[in-house]
């Protein structure tokens, strides 16, 4: 009982240091609301694909997914330069239109298979030590663990090696562009970490908590400071106190652990808050 309980830790914390990395520059962009739009709009992604492949393990709706994530942000990037709509009101737009055509077509076609809408919402958390990877007959730990942790190392490989790049266009798009740095390729680049971040974590997390990792963290390392290296290791370490005051909360009240981490995230961010509000720079 032990080893499950330290594995869902794990689990936990390698979720919440993968989503809060790219949540800095998301919530420093001011499209910190495009992480909510993609963990819904993933779902279209996947049901469409498994209708093609009528098979819900495939690896095709892993990619799937991620087609579906980008054309979420390009048909809201269309719909914002088309004059008609403000960035945030076509990101409104585009995830509850498609994450309702994949709830219809779920429905219609697919009543039988395990998509169940309101574990995607919700998540499994609890359940994530149970699906183990086996090689060979062995035991290798929880499937969630390794694949969460591929997605750290992969974002914290692309951050560090786009650093410059992500900095420049985050800041100044303009300066970024005459030094040779396309904004709108780094800003791809952007999604597509959030987009895989996010398609890994939602079915073991929900969209909910993935949510909470990706803006909160990030949101509360804000207030502290406006350095970005400095903000990027705060996000990271205030996603570990989070983890960790939530399971302590679930453990104390006997909820939800993915809520229980989620409320102790945003506890955290009013509590930063008000200190500020009380103790001005």
């Amino acid at each position: 009982m032990t080893c499950m309980y330290v594995q869902l830790l794990l689990i936990s914390v390698a979720t919440a240091l993968a989503c809060a990395l790219p949540g800095n520059f998301l919530i420093l962009r001011g499209t910190a609301l495009i992480s909510d739009a993609l963990s819904h709009a993933i779902l279209f992604g996947i049901v469409v694909t498994f209708l093609i492949v009528g098979n819900i393990n495939s690896p095709l709706i892993f990619f799937g997914a991620i087609v579906s994530g980008l054309f979420t942000v390009t048909m809201t990037e269309m719909l914002t330069k088309s004059g008609k709509l403000n960035h945030d009101a076509a990101i409104g737009l585009t995830f509850p239109f498609l994450f309702s055509i994949a709830v219809i077509l779920i429905n219609l076609f697919a009543n039988n298979v395990h998509l169940d809408t309101d574990a995607i919402l919700v998540g499994e958390l609890a359940f994530a030590p149970f699906h183990k990877l086996c090689i060979f007959g062995h035991d290798c730990g929880p499937v969630a663990l390794w694949s969460m942790s591929a997605i750290l190392c992969i974002n914290i490989t692309c951050i560090s090696y786009f650093y410059k790049e992500l900095q420049l266009t985050t800041f100044d798009s303009l300066y970024a562009q005459t030094m040779g740095y396309p904004p709108r390729l780094f800003h791809y680049l952007l999604m597509l970490l959030t987009s895989i971040t996010i398609i890994q974590a939602f079915h073991t997390t929900g969209t909910i908590l993935v949510i909470s990792f990706i803006v909160t963290p990030a949101a509360t390392a804000y207030l502290i400071t406006q350095k970005l290296q400095q903000m990027i290791f705060l996000s990271c370490l205030l996603a570990i106190i989070g983890v960790l005051a939530g399971f302590l909360l679930a453990h104390h009240l006997d909820s939800s652990i993915a809520g229980s981490i989620s409320l102790a995230n945003g506890l955290i961010f009013f509590l930063v808050m008000l200190n500020k509000k009380i103790r001005p720079n």
